[in-house]
Protein backbone atom coordinates (compact mmCIF):
# COMPACT_ATOMS: atom_id res chain seq x y z
CA UNK A 1 0.00 0.00 0.00
CA UNK A 2 1.48 3.19 -0.97
CA UNK A 3 1.69 6.12 1.99
CA UNK A 4 0.83 9.51 0.86
CA UNK A 5 4.01 10.98 2.78
CA UNK A 6 2.47 14.87 2.34
CA UNK A 7 -0.65 14.10 3.43
CA UNK A 8 0.56 12.18 6.55
CA UNK A 9 2.86 14.92 7.15
CA UNK A 10 -0.02 17.55 6.90
CA UNK A 11 -2.22 15.85 9.47
CA UNK A 12 1.05 15.23 11.71
CA UNK A 13 1.76 18.98 11.58
CA UNK A 14 -1.51 19.81 11.85
CA UNK A 15 -1.91 17.62 15.28
CA UNK A 16 1.10 19.23 16.93
CA UNK A 17 -0.21 22.63 15.76
CA UNK A 18 -3.36 21.90 17.37
CA UNK A 19 -1.77 20.41 20.91
CA UNK A 20 1.00 23.97 20.85
CA UNK A 21 -2.53 26.18 20.41
CA UNK A 22 -4.04 24.29 23.50
CA UNK A 23 -1.19 24.18 25.35
CA UNK A 24 -0.51 27.92 24.62
CA UNK A 25 -4.16 29.03 25.49
CA UNK A 26 -4.24 27.21 28.93
CA UNK A 27 -0.76 28.85 29.61
CA UNK A 28 -2.59 32.55 28.73
CA UNK A 29 -5.11 31.26 31.03
CA UNK A 30 -2.80 30.16 34.10
CA UNK A 31 -1.15 33.64 33.18
CA UNK A 32 -4.38 35.82 33.51
CA UNK A 33 -6.01 33.67 36.39
CA UNK A 34 -2.71 34.54 38.16
CA UNK A 35 -2.37 37.84 37.96
CA UNK A 36 -4.32 38.32 41.35
CA UNK A 37 -3.58 36.11 44.32
CA UNK A 38 -8.01 36.46 44.55
CA UNK A 39 -10.03 34.02 42.64
CA UNK A 40 -13.64 34.57 41.94
CA UNK A 41 -15.22 31.90 40.21
CA UNK A 42 -18.69 31.41 38.11
CA UNK A 43 -18.81 35.43 37.91
CA UNK A 44 -20.97 35.95 35.53
CA UNK A 45 -21.60 40.04 35.06
CA UNK A 46 -20.38 40.46 39.01
CA UNK A 47 -17.05 41.38 37.86
CA UNK A 48 -14.80 42.09 41.00
CA UNK A 49 -12.44 45.09 40.95
CA UNK A 50 -9.09 43.56 41.80
CA UNK A 51 -10.11 39.51 41.83
CA UNK A 52 -9.45 37.33 39.04
CA UNK A 53 -13.16 36.99 37.58
CA UNK A 54 -13.31 33.35 35.79
CA UNK A 55 -16.26 32.18 34.00
CA UNK A 56 -17.73 29.82 31.14
CA UNK A 57 -17.42 33.06 28.19
CA UNK A 58 -14.38 34.77 27.76
CA UNK A 59 -13.97 38.63 27.76
CA UNK A 60 -12.02 41.38 28.29
CA UNK A 61 -12.71 41.30 32.26
CA UNK A 62 -13.44 37.79 32.56
CA UNK A 63 -11.43 34.80 32.23
CA UNK A 64 -12.78 31.96 29.62
CA UNK A 65 -12.80 28.41 31.72
CA UNK A 66 -15.11 25.15 32.17
CA UNK A 67 -15.20 25.20 36.55
CA UNK A 68 -15.89 21.49 35.74
CA UNK A 69 -12.13 20.89 34.28
CA UNK A 70 -9.10 21.18 36.48
CA UNK A 71 -7.65 24.42 37.75
CA UNK A 72 -5.04 25.43 35.39
CA UNK A 73 -2.94 26.64 38.51
CA UNK A 74 -0.15 25.64 40.54
CA UNK A 75 -0.50 24.27 44.03
CA UNK A 76 -1.14 26.53 46.87
CA UNK A 77 -0.72 30.14 45.17
CA UNK A 78 -4.06 31.85 45.64
CA UNK A 79 -5.01 33.59 49.16
CA UNK A 80 -8.67 34.03 48.49
CA UNK A 81 -11.48 32.45 46.15
CA UNK A 82 -14.72 33.42 46.37
CA UNK A 83 -18.06 31.42 44.57
CA UNK A 84 -21.22 32.54 44.82
CA UNK A 85 -24.67 30.16 43.55
CA UNK A 86 -22.62 28.12 41.23
CA UNK A 87 -22.24 24.79 43.05
CA UNK A 88 -25.89 23.79 42.61
CA UNK A 89 -25.30 24.04 39.05
CA UNK A 90 -23.12 21.21 38.59
CA UNK A 91 -23.52 17.63 39.27
CA UNK A 92 -22.34 16.73 42.90
CA UNK A 93 -19.60 14.82 42.12
CA UNK A 94 -18.26 17.82 39.53
CA UNK A 95 -18.74 19.96 42.91
CA UNK A 96 -16.47 17.89 44.88
CA UNK A 97 -13.63 17.56 41.99
CA UNK A 98 -13.83 21.84 42.01
CA UNK A 99 -13.82 22.35 45.68
CA UNK A 100 -10.87 19.87 45.79
CA UNK A 101 -9.28 22.36 43.42
CA UNK A 102 -9.80 25.06 45.57
CA UNK A 103 -8.27 23.41 48.08
CA UNK A 104 -5.22 22.52 46.63
CA UNK A 105 -4.50 25.70 44.84
CA UNK A 106 -5.21 28.10 48.10
CA UNK A 107 -2.07 28.69 50.03
CA UNK A 108 -1.64 27.34 53.58
CA UNK A 109 -4.17 29.81 55.60
CA UNK A 110 -5.61 30.43 52.62
CA UNK A 111 -9.69 31.15 52.67
CA UNK A 112 -12.71 29.66 50.60
CA UNK A 113 -16.14 31.41 50.53
CA UNK A 114 -19.10 29.59 48.98
CA UNK A 115 -22.38 30.21 49.21
CA UNK A 116 -25.52 28.02 47.87
CA UNK A 117 -29.59 28.19 48.26
CA UNK A 118 -30.39 26.37 51.09
CA UNK A 119 -32.42 23.21 50.25
CA UNK A 120 -34.00 23.24 54.17
CA UNK A 121 -35.30 26.97 53.52
CA UNK A 122 -37.03 25.63 50.44
CA UNK A 123 -38.58 23.26 52.49
CA UNK A 124 -39.36 25.50 55.29
CA UNK A 125 -40.67 27.39 52.73
CA UNK A 126 -42.94 25.04 50.89
CA UNK A 127 -44.41 23.75 54.42
CA UNK A 128 -45.35 26.91 55.63
CA UNK A 129 -46.97 27.64 51.75
CA UNK A 130 -45.26 31.78 51.82
CA UNK A 131 -44.73 32.05 48.45
CA UNK A 132 -43.14 36.14 48.38
CA UNK A 133 -39.84 34.87 49.58
CA UNK A 134 -37.73 35.77 46.34
CA UNK A 135 -40.06 38.72 44.98
CA UNK A 136 -37.61 41.02 44.56
CA UNK A 137 -35.86 38.44 42.36
CA UNK A 138 -38.60 38.29 40.38
CA UNK A 139 -39.62 35.10 40.82
CA UNK A 140 -42.93 34.54 42.98
CA UNK A 141 -44.16 30.65 42.12
CA UNK A 142 -48.08 30.05 41.77
CA UNK A 143 -48.07 27.47 44.36
CA UNK A 144 -46.27 25.62 47.36
CA UNK A 145 -45.59 22.25 44.95
CA UNK A 146 -44.13 24.66 42.03
CA UNK A 147 -42.43 26.50 44.39
CA UNK A 148 -40.87 23.13 45.82
CA UNK A 149 -40.18 21.96 41.92
CA UNK A 150 -38.81 25.27 40.63
CA UNK A 151 -36.30 25.75 42.81
CA UNK A 152 -35.00 22.78 42.74
CA UNK A 153 -34.65 22.06 38.76
CA UNK A 154 -35.22 25.71 37.08
CA UNK A 155 -32.21 27.87 36.24
CA UNK A 156 -29.82 25.37 35.51
CA UNK A 157 -30.10 23.56 39.21
CA UNK A 158 -28.73 20.21 39.38
CA UNK A 159 -28.69 19.70 43.00
CA UNK A 160 -29.07 21.89 46.12
CA UNK A 161 -27.44 21.59 49.74
CA UNK A 162 -28.86 21.49 52.98
CA UNK A 163 -25.88 22.72 55.85
CA UNK A 164 -24.95 18.59 56.83
CA UNK A 165 -24.78 17.78 53.00
CA UNK A 166 -22.61 20.65 52.17
CA UNK A 167 -20.22 20.77 55.25
CA UNK A 168 -19.76 17.01 54.68
CA UNK A 169 -18.36 17.80 51.28
CA UNK A 170 -16.31 20.17 52.32
CA UNK A 171 -14.80 18.60 54.55
CA UNK A 172 -14.01 15.68 52.53
CA UNK A 173 -12.09 17.69 49.79
CA UNK A 174 -9.62 18.45 52.97
CA UNK A 175 -11.01 22.01 54.29
CA UNK A 176 -9.74 21.99 57.79
CA UNK A 177 -11.86 24.78 59.31
CA UNK A 178 -15.33 25.69 58.52
CA UNK A 179 -17.57 28.16 59.64
CA UNK A 180 -20.95 29.04 58.41
CA UNK A 181 -21.37 32.94 58.22
CA UNK A 182 -23.53 35.51 57.79
CA UNK A 183 -24.68 37.41 54.78
CA UNK A 184 -22.11 39.92 53.87
CA UNK A 185 -20.03 39.48 56.75
CA UNK A 186 -16.63 38.14 56.95
CA UNK A 187 -13.59 38.44 59.59
CA UNK A 188 -11.71 39.09 56.52
CA UNK A 189 -11.70 42.56 54.71
CA UNK A 190 -12.12 41.81 51.04
CA UNK A 191 -14.90 39.32 51.69
CA UNK A 192 -16.65 41.37 53.70
CA UNK A 193 -20.55 42.64 51.66
CA UNK A 194 -18.64 39.97 48.84
CA UNK A 195 -22.30 38.78 48.01
CA UNK A 196 -24.32 40.35 45.00
CA UNK A 197 -27.18 38.84 45.34
CA UNK A 198 -30.34 39.53 47.92
CA UNK A 199 -29.88 38.47 51.72
CA UNK A 200 -32.20 35.63 51.30
CA UNK A 201 -30.55 33.17 54.21
CA UNK A 202 -28.74 30.94 51.64
CA UNK A 203 -25.88 28.77 52.79
CA UNK A 204 -22.64 30.80 53.17
CA UNK A 205 -19.25 29.19 54.53
CA UNK A 206 -16.00 30.26 54.62
CA UNK A 207 -13.00 27.56 54.24
CA UNK A 208 -9.31 27.49 55.79
CA UNK A 209 -7.41 25.20 54.20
Amino acid sequence: MKINKTGLLRKLVTGIGRKSAAAQNVALVKQRMQQNRKLHLACGDNIIPGWSNVDVEDSGSVIGWDLRRPLPLDAECMRLIYSEHFVEHIAPAEAAALLRECQRVLEPDGILRVSTPDLRKLAQLYLSGRLNEWGDMGWTPATPARMMNEGMRSWGHQFLYDAPELEMLLQSVGFAAITRVRWGESAVAELQRIESRPDHEELIYECRK
